[in-house]
């Protein structure tokens, strides 16, 4: 008699515990200001490419507010084979001292996040209970590094089975992703939020890795750009729809990029009933494009998340925009014929900015006419040409982590500003916008779901009063400074 298959190892997707909201996700973290959170991409995707070889669990500690004792019963409850966790910035290195407490013999521990982009193999060396960190979430690594396969391992850091430490950062050309159909259903949940929904039930989305586009600000240059073909974008909307999702965030760092990809996914999605509706984030100058716009409305697109960043040309030029002012007052402009909502996202604090351009920046943000705004303090992130050059110039440390571009902790200010005058811009900034009594009548004019109304009052509650909220968090994640890498011996 043939003998029954083996039981397929078990792999734990965790989202680990840290004491407020933090969002960790596509190499990004950071405290979330108005309390919105919402399941990790990097899990999603790398559902869809490992469930063919394992028992797939998830824990979001995040999400159900689990404390590092209550997390660690749940893993144990599982007893994974594999864990796959988020690590970040926002809350290190508090994330893996605990993240070391769960290695056993026997278990692999992989980490993703944005402090192992630059230097993966250092990580390890300092972490022994590390085997391996991502740096792609929606490649097959992972799936190559469990069977052994390192040779057709393309961005990872990894110790072999004999221990030894390798690096592979292969610079792959624009090219298919190939994730299939994530599980979805470990990931829906009622306790997460997104302040632009429009239904509750909603799931993350991705068509594209990374971004074509070199903001010297921005993580995403140092990802190599990718994306998905539309029949495998189409094979997933599909098995959503069945899910009774109908509402997306569609995470694609720039919306639009390949035009006649999208314009005919788009076309598609205009099939479904009851149609999808869903937010994106998009450049302004490729919303110049009214085809591009009308496609989105028809398809479902009600919100854009709009990458303004700056009130000042000089600033835009310095940081690699590559738009001005008036495409983004245009952009707006054609974004409200269409009947499409605008966030738009404000940096404050670059290098090189003053009082001037910051206010200038404040100015904008009420002047173009977006519906809702979202000021963010400048950090330098791992990966991003910004901080190899605060790095080289003396402004941080090459092991400085610590950093929330939500304000609660600011490591990087512009010359001739302090971190006191720079929260105060921002305070100064959300309230300039937010309490200006025609803004408020059109939220509350504004025809809304019972979801949509209270979605909203909380968020709003968040983002007013972020700031005193903003203290606690300050000091929930005060950590020490972190070591620096030590080889190993």
């Amino acid at each position: 008699m043939s003998q029954p298959p083996a039981p397929r190892k078990k792999l734990l997707f965790l989202n680990p515990p840290a004491p407020v909201t933090v969002i960790r996700d596509y190499y990004c973290s950071k405290t979330s200001r108005s309390n919105y959170l919402f399941a990790p991409i990097d899990f999603v995707m790398q559902s869809g490419i490992l469930g063919e070889d394992f028992q797939l669990s998830f824990i979001d500690a995040i999400r159900d507010r689990l404390s590092t004792a209550e997390t660690t019963a749940q893993v144990a409850a599982l007893a994974p084979d594999v864990i796959f966790f988020l690590a970040g910035a926002i809350n290190y290195p508090a994330d893996l001292e605990y993240l070391a407490t769960l290695a056993n013999p026997g278990r692999v521990l992989i980490g993703s996040g944005d402090i192992f982009l630059t230097t993966p193999s250092d990580w390890l060396r300092r972490h022994p209970f590390l085997a391996a960190v991502a740096l792609d979430f929606t490649n097959a690594d992972l799936r190559h590094y469990l069977r052994g396969d390192y040779q057709l391992i393309q961005r990872m850091a990894y110790r072999t089975a004999t221990g030894e430490i390798r690096e592979n950062l292969t610079a792959t050309t624009t090219a298919p992703i190939q994730v299939g159909l994530p599980h979805h259903e470990l990931f829906l949940s009622a306790s997460y939020r997104f302040p632009f929904a429009k239904r509750q039930r909603f799931s993350v989305f991705l068509t594209d890795l990374g971004c074509p586009f070199h903001c010297r600000f921005c993580v995403m240059p140092s990802l190599p750009y990718n994306y998905r073909e539309n029949s495998e974008a189409l094979t997933e909307l599909r098995a959503l729809h069945q899910l009774g999702v109908h509402e997306l965030f569609w995470m694609n760092q720039t919306f639009g990029v390949r035009k006649t990809d999208t314009l005919q996914l788009l076309a598609e999605m205009k099939n479904f009933t009851p149609r999808f509706s869903w937010t994106a984030f998009c450049r302004p100058d490729l919303l110049a494009d009214e085809k591009l716009l009308t496609a989105m409305a028809q398809a479902g697109c009600h919100t854009i998340i709009i990458g303004v960043e700056n009130g000042s040309e000089e600033i835009l030029r310095q940081y690699r925009k590559e738009y001005n002012l008036a495409q983004i007052k245009g952009a707006l402009a054609l974004c409200r014929k269409q009947g499409i909502r605008t966030v738009g996202t404000f940096i404050l604090g670059l290098p090189g900015e003053t009082v001037a351009t910051i206010r200038a920046t404040s100015d904008l943000a009420r002047s173009i006419g977006c519906d809702f705004a979202s000021f963010h303090v400048a950090v330098p992130r791992a990966a991003t040409k910004m901080r190899q050059e605060a790095v080289l110039a003396g402004k941080i440390s090459d092991d400085d982590y610590a950093m929330d571009q939500a304000g609660s902790y600011i490591s990087l200010c512009p010359d001739g500003i302090d971190q006191a005058t720079l929260l105060a811009l921002r305070r100064e900034a959300v309230r300039r916008f937010y309490l200006r009594p025609g803004f408020l009548l059109r939220q509350l004019l504004q025809r809304r779901s019972w979801y949509e109304l209270s979605n909203m009052l909380y968020q709003g509650f968040h983002l007013i009063f972020g700031e005193a909220l903003n203290l606690r968090k300050k000091n929930a994640l005060a950590q020490n400074p972190a070591p620096r890498p030590t080889p190993e011996a």
